[in-house]
Order: structure tokens, then C-alpha cells, then sequence
């Protein structure tokens, strides 16, 4: 029970935030588009609502870094957005303030910071100031060619997100569906007799199976190319890695919906034409699966709506992975979760990014657990060294 009260505690201190973050709200007429923006809460004032919310007109002054006074000409009662760089922030919104501006936005090239000053510096700036991406600003003049007004808003950030509850849902369920159906397939496997077994702990051809160190070094050493390879060329490997999800997504979606409607007892409708049997019901599963894939392909950047088909997908594919790959032995488990980790500790280093690794806690956690477990069965050394009959499945 304490256990799961800390549980539940730590989720509610994750869930926290700052209450830096504010929307700016694009209009002009019936067309609107909102961004993300940052801002300093001590610093700047802004609405908590979009009804109460000033509304200005957006002077766009991109090419400009707006560090001196120069030909800008008068700002009164405007909005203006200006580069990022060449001088603090404090000093540009003093230079927007003396041009009469009523907000100040200032386009980020660059990942968003919180604006900070000194004190003295602080005090002197009577105007909103927020850091807004660039490719936003981008966007919005190329939606709005004949100008827009904008308005600030910092709705109240709940201190308790629900979805994290609904998250945490999601991904138990999928463990544990998964888990479940992996079992019951190795269950079925070892019933269909000892054919589908061979002596060196591999695997069908259905299946993908790690059991040797060198197997599981290749299969590290490939992840880590990807990743490096999608570091530099992004911009072009990104469309590969859509095309692969759509079909992998396909495929897992096939295998589930297969799986459960077998398992309901669901007729297969089969068809014979010139000697040869054609299951109806497995062309309208990959119609649909093909159909729902190339749907999430085509709106994978309507932020609205296709979530939910993003979630399916993803659901589906952590299903079948977990029911396709397979872990010889506990050995094979230590050494892919520890490569995993400093992989993970690695490219955290090298590439710079905040925040701590994913794994750093996640593995020691999952090999203690299950090292423990095994030494209170009294089966560890069946564990590490495994068996035809002792697979670990779904570890990854």
C-alpha cells in the first residue's frame, strides 16, 4: 500500500507545472491559428483567459534584432515580434517600450528559454515578453499576408493532469495484453510438440529471437546508427521512418485484429477460386489496416484528431513486438538493457539534450526486480543460462 501511495505521489509531483507557458492567439476574420509561447511569470503579466485578453495588431520586425532605436518609426499600441540575439532581452524590450509597443514576442531559432533579467533591469519593463519559435512566426505571416491580430493568454495549468492517469492506463494495458498474449502463444508453440523447438534456443520464423551476445551487440550497434544517421540527415530519413511505421503499424494491426477475432471463434469466409482458398476475411482486415495506416501517413500533422489513430497504431505495434520478440535467457536480458543504457547515457552526452536518461533508473529497476523475484523462486540459475522450456519474452 505505501508503495502505491508513493507511486501516486511521485506521478502527482511530475505532473507540476511551472506556469511559463502561454498561447498566442492569431486572428483575422473567420481564419485563426494559435502558437506556444514562453514566458517569465514574475515578469510579464498575462491574461489567464482568451476573453479578457488585449487584442493588438502584429507588426512583424523579423529582420530586426531591435537592440538600438533605428528606423522602426512608432509601435504605438502594436504588437511586435523581432529576431532573437545580439543584445538581452531586457534591453530589447526597453526599446520596444520607448517605441510605444504594448507587447513584445521575440522569434527563437534556437529551443524556447524562460526570459530572465536582473532585478534593476526588471523593473523597467512595463510590456509583455514572450519567446515564440520562428518557424511559428513563419507560419503565421504566411497564413496572415494581410496582418493579423494577436492576443496573449496563460490558461491555469490544473495541478493534477488526469491524462497522466490515462497514459499510465494505456501503457499497462499494453504490458500486460501483451505479455498475456506472448504467453499464451509460447504456451501454444510448446503444445503443438517439440518440432517447432530447436536445441540452440531459436526461435520460428515468426518470431524474433536474441539469443546470443553477438546477436544482441548488432542489434544495439544498429539502433545507434539509425539514430546518428537521423541526426544529420533528417530531413530525408524522417520520410523513411514514416514509410516503415506505416507498414510495420499495418502488419501489427493485422496480427491483433487477426488474433482476436480467431480467438472469438470468427469465421474466416473462405473463398475457393481455380483450386486456391482466399480468406475474405483476411482482405477486409488488410484493407482496413492498410486504409487506417495511410490515413495516420497522410494527417499525421492534424494535431486535432489523429492522435487517437496515433495512439491505435502504436498500441497495435508495442502488442506485436511484444509478442514477436523473445529473450533466450536472463544473460541476454543484462546485456541489452545495460547496452541500452549507455547507449541511452551516450548520445544523452553527446547530443546535448536536458533532462535525465529514460533508462538510467528503468534498468536497474526491471534486472534487480527480476533478479530478485527469481532468486525468492529458487530459479535463478535456470534464469541466467534459460532453456528450451525457461524463455524471456517481452523484455524489450
Amino acid at each position: 500500500m505505501a508503495v502505491n501511495v508513493l507511486f501516486l505521489l511521485l506521478v502527482w509531483v511530475c505532473s507540476q507545472a511551472e506556469g511559463q507557458e502561454a498561447i498566442l492567439h492569431a486572428s483575422n476574420g473567420p481564419t485563426v491559428r494559435e502558437y506556444c509561447l514562453l514566458y517569465n511569470s514574475t515578469w510579464s503579466n498575462i491574461s489567464d483567459r482568451l476573453s479578457a485578453a488585449v487584442s493588438y495588431p502584429l507588426r512583424s520586425l523579423v529582420s530586426s534584432q531591435l537592440c538600438v532605436r533605428g528606423q522602426q518609426g512608432s509601435l504605438e499600441g502594436q504588437a511586435v515580434v523581432v529576431m532573437r540575439g545580439g543584445c538581452d532581452f531586457s534591453q530589447k524590450a526597453l526599446v520596444a517600450q520607448d517605441l510605444g509597443a504594448s507587447v513584445l514576442l521575440i522569434a527563437s531559432v534556437d529551443n524556447l528559454v524562460i526570459p530572465s533579467a536582473n532585478d534593476s533591469e526588471l523593473r523597467k519593463v512595463k510590456i509583455p515578453l514572450a519567446l515564440v519559435r520562428h518557424r511559428d512566426v513563419l507560419d503565421a505571416l504566411q497564413v496572415f499576408p494581410q496582418g493579423m491580430e494577436v492576443r496573449l493568454y496563460a490558461p491555469p495549468v490544473p495541478p493534477f493532469d488526469a491524462s497522466i492517469i490515462i497514459m499510465l492506463l494505456i501503457a499497462v494495458f499494453t504490458v500486460t495484453t501483451g505479455g498475456i498474449w506472448s504467453g499464451a502463444a509460447e504456451k501454444l508453440k510448446q503444445a503443438a510438440g517439440p518440432v517447432y523447438d530447436s536445441t540452440d534456443g531459436r526461435s520460428d520464423g515468426s518470431e524474433l529471437s536474441l539469443y546470443s551476445p553477438l546477436k544482441v551487440l548488432l542489434f544495439v550497434a544498429m539502433m545507434c546508427v539509425m539514430l546518428v544517421l537521423m541526426y544529420f540527415f533528417y530531413r530525408w530519413l524522417v520520410y523513411v521512418i514514416i514509410v516503415i511505421f506505416c507498414l510495420a503499424s499495418a502488419s501489427a494491426l493485422y496480427n491483433c485484429l487477426d488474433s482476436l477475432m480467431t480467438a472469438l471463434g470468427c469465421s474466416t469466409l473462405s473463398v475457393s477460386c481455380r483450386e486456391r482458398s482466399v480468406s475474405v476475411r483476411a482482405l477486409l482486415l488488410a484493407a482496413v489496416c492498410i486504409t487506417l495506416s495511410v490515413i495516420w501517413g497522410v494527417y499525421r500533422n492534424d494535431d486535432r484528431w489523429i492522435w487517437i489513430l496515433q495512439d491505435l497504431l502504436g498500441i497495435a505495434f508495442c502488442l506485436n513486438f511484444l509478442k514477436t520478440i523473445s529473450l533466450s535467457n536472463f544473460k541476454i536480458c543484462v546485456i541489452l538493457l545495460s547496452l541500452l543504457l549507455v547507449y541511452d547515457v551516450f548520445f544523452k552526452i553527446i547530443f546535448k539534450v536536458m533532462g535525465q536518461p529514460a533508462l538510467l533508473y528503468l534498468v536497474p529497476c526491471t534486472l534487480l526486480t527480476s533478479a530478485v523475484l527469481a532468486c525468492v523462486r529458487k530459479e535463478f540459475r535456470l534464469f541466467w543460462s534459460g532453456s528450451r522450456t525457461c524463455q524471456v519474452r517481452g523484455f524489450l
